[in-house]
């Protein structure tokens, strides 16, 4: 069967333009991240271009940032000291910035990601809501502690064994604001 040349280089074309258009298309911010939907591919990344820990890390890190601005909105409404309260609204607003950098990422790449904090992160928001005081406090400094030490770890594993030059650049970008993050907390832990 011979095929012709000017269908060649037409389906040759509309793969191009299909490429190009879905590089681009993944410029636009989500507007809000609590309302997240799972991300829906616009095109599938070049094979072998993805790893599965690239999956993972993007997939764990948007979990932890949702969950971070849910906690960091309780803490701003329920802190009882000013240090927490602070670091509620740090929280929320730096993993609401970071996560729209995980969805546009993941939105290119064609990688679908969960619409709701992991399970365990939405345990903990529901203990929260019911804690008041010190003991609110208490809580939340723990929980955002033992979370960005998690968080740490798994993004220190993307930033050595990911596949992605793209996710490991987002992850190398992600760890000092981690870094930072738990210090805060830990300085709060041991004042109050």
């Amino acid at each position: 069967m011979q095929r012709h040349p000017y269908l060649l280089a037409l389906s040759a074309a509309a793969v191009l333009a299909a490429a190009g258009a879905a590089c681009g298309a993944g410029g636009a911010q989500p507007s809000g991240v609590t309302a997240s939907p799972t991300v829906s591919p616009t095109a599938s990344p070049a094979p072998g271009r993805l790893s599965e820990q690239d999956r993972t890390w993007l997939a764990d890190i948007h979990q932890a940032n949702l969950a971070e601005v849910e906690a960091g909105g309780l803490a701003q409404k329920k802190g009882a000291t000013k240090a927490v309260r602070d670091a509620g609204r740090k929280l929320a607003t730096d993993h609401t910035h970071l996560d729209r950098k995980v969805v546009a990422t993941a939105r290119r790449l064609g990688v679908s990601l969960p619409s709701t904090p992991a399970p365990a992160d939405t345990n903990a928001a529901d203990r929260m809501r019911n804690e008041s005081g010190k003991t609110f406090d208490q809580d939340f400094l723990s929980t955002m502690i033992s979370g960005h030490e998690g968080a740490i770890a798994k993004t220190k594993k993307q930033i050595s064994q990911g596949s992605s030059p793209e996710v490991v650049a987002l992850a190398k970008q992600t760890l000092p604001h981690l870094q930072d993050h738990l210090a805060m907390l830990r300085k709060a832990q041991s004042s109050g």
